[in-house]
């Protein structure tokens, strides 16, 4: 009787695959955090799974039979998780395929990293800088509410009224840069806010916004999609530090953000 093996990631490859992720679902219709306290306080707990991109054993989902054993345990075969989303991918392969994968966790490892060092250290900073000027913060996150793009059905958004949204967002943003005093707390917001837009250019700059529509069997449209959701995730979770920063209830999409934030569900820098 022959014994399949498994090229099961190490420890340290799923430690690894965590951090990078900051814990967070890298699936971007996913707000859950991983990781929390235990009852014991001395220990911790971690809900997340170190998903294979290409599977780990021949018959598993997405199998390449071409990877070495080192590369099917290798962190860049793999994609963290929660526990709920690894079964999705894993049980619904043709819906989650290697291309798809791959780009999930580029997108949500620069989401991270965007919101880390810009966003989401900003925002907290306000609390230690007395919370100056609400109306202002008001009218920061008023900018973001209004915009369809971050709310609207996905088969309902062009690619192209999508980039002409987010030109337009830039553009108030950068005016309402011309309100502040640079570098002060509120004005290293706008320019996390505004890095985190670019960001989102700079990952579909290859794509054809004129023609590009929503089509499921469309790869382009496929990351299209998901850099759209990543965004989505990372101007939600960084309005919902900045309303949580003075008080300020936030509304329709983002509202789910700021609900998760203060479960301690969503913080990025966690």
């Amino acid at each position: 009787m022959t014994t399949k093996t498994r090229d099961n990631f190490t420890e340290s490859t799923r430690r690894a695959l965590a951090i990078r992720a900051a814990h967070h679902c890298s699936n971007p219709r996913c707000l859950k955090l991983t990781a929390g306290p235990h009852s014991d306080s001395e220990k911790g707990l971690q809900t997340g799974h170190a998903a294979h991109i290409c599977a780990a054993a021949p018959g598993g989902p997405r199998y390449d039979k071409d990877q070495t054993p080192a590369q099917r345990r290798a962190a860049a075969n793999g994609v963290w998780m929660c526990r709920e989303c690894g079964v999705i991918v894993d049980t619904d392969p043709a819906a989650y395929t290697v291309l798809q994968l791959r780009q999930m966790k580029a997108d949500h490892e620069a989401m991270i990293g965007e919101i880390r060092t810009e966003g989401w250290s900003s925002s907290i900073e306000l609390l230690r800088n007395g919370r100056a000027d609400p109306a202002f913060a008001e009218r920061i996150i008023a900018l973001f509410e209004d915009r369809s793009v971050f709310w609207a059905a996905f088969d309902a958004e062009f690619p192209d009224r999508v980039r002409r949204s987010l030109d337009g967002l830039r553009r108030d943003l950068t005016a309402l840069r011309g309100e502040r005093v640079a570098g002060s707390p509120l004005d290293q917001v706008l320019v996390a806010l505004g890095r985190t837009i670019r960001h989102f250019f700079g990952t579909v700059t290859r794509f054809d916004m004129d023609t590009l529509r929503c089509d499921g069997n469309d790869p382009e449209w496929l990351a299209f999609e998901s850099a759209l959701r990543t965004l989505r995730k990372a101007i939600g979770f960084q309005l919902a530090a900045l309303g949580n920063s003075y008080g300020i209830p936030l509304q329709g999409e983002f509202a789910v953000y700021q609900a998760a934030l203060a479960k301690g569900e969503g913080s990025p820098a966690a």
